[in-house]
């Protein structure tokens, strides 16, 4: 199977909302993240989004900032994280994976290689958040060429000729981000959010999935009622966090974290 063909053929004929549940490279360690990404595959996540730790993130809030920190402490190199999705793949994992990275770090490497190196690691699609589209010159043409989903970001302040222009250039699936401003766990989902899902998916039949301030298995369900996925970042992060602060390790870790994916994903199936 094409890499490209795992993220279609996951929203293909679903009558469920997708769940995304985002983890950092190496955090706390890589041998733990591969451990977590394992096990959030067989508690129901349908597509799994990875984060390459960078110094200066351009929409993550605190909690996602701080894992790259942590990562970075211990000297997170960009290449683990192609290594990681190598250990995924060798080991059987079939599920999507989506590598989140800042253009910086495209750009330093060179966008071909960079991409080539991804899509060889076993990666689906690419997120590039401070690469919008209309402005990522080659990325698109370099993506589709390599059959690797290149991923925009829309926002309840996109106007309408730039949604028609997200939707155009947007593979794989659109991340709509439910609120203006940077990820980080919410109380309640924005009041525009339906009215948002809505018109961006009366623009196109890539699937849009929805992702920031998404923290309870109640707020999961509400969103997978309106898109076609679920996104859950900080929340995650921020468990995993704690957790390890606590002294979990191991079976433990992987328990904890694992049951909240599972909660989360429950609530996003609408089981």
């Amino acid at each position: 199977m094409s890499h490209a063909s795992r993220i279609r053929e996951t929203f293909a004929g679903r009558t469920q909302p997708a769940f995304i549940p985002f983890f950092t490279a190496g955090d706390p360690d890589l041998a733990t993240t591969a451990e977590l990404i394992r096990e959030a595959a067989a508690r129901g996540a349908d597509l799994i989004e990875i984060g390459v730790p960078f110094s200066d993130p351009i929409a993550d809030g605190p909690v996602i900032q701080a894992s790259y920190y942590r990562a970075l402490e211990k000297g997170f190199k960009v290449d683990q994280a192609f290594e990681l999705a190598r250990m995924l793949r060798k080991e059987g994992m079939n599920k999507p994976l989506v590598c989140m990275v800042s253009e910086t770090l495209v750009f330093k490497r060179g966008l071909e290689a960079f991409f080539k190196t991804a899509k060889e690691s076993g990666y689906d699609g690419m997120i590039v958040p401070d690469l919008p589209a209309g402005y990522e010159g080659d990325a698109a043409a370099v993506a589709a060429k390599l059959e690797l989903d290149l991923i925009f970001l829309c926002a309840p302040t996109t106007p309408p000729e730039r949604r028609d222009l997200i939707a155009a250039r947007s593979s794989g699936f659109i991340y709509y981000i439910s609120v203006a401003g940077i990820t980080g766990t919410r109380r309640a989902l924005p009041p525009d959010l339906e009215a948002n899902v809505k018109d961006l998916k009366a623009r196109t039949k890539t699937p849009v999935c929805v992702g920031f301030g998404i923290s309870t298995p109640e707020q999961s369900a509400a969103v997978g009622k309106l898109a076609d996925g679920v996104i859950v970042g900080s929340a995650l992060v921020k468990k995993i966090a704690e957790l390890t602060q606590s002294g979990f390790a191991g079976e433990a870790l992987r328990t904890g974290v694992g049951d909240m994916v599972e909660a989360l994903a429950k609530g996003a199936h609408g089981a």
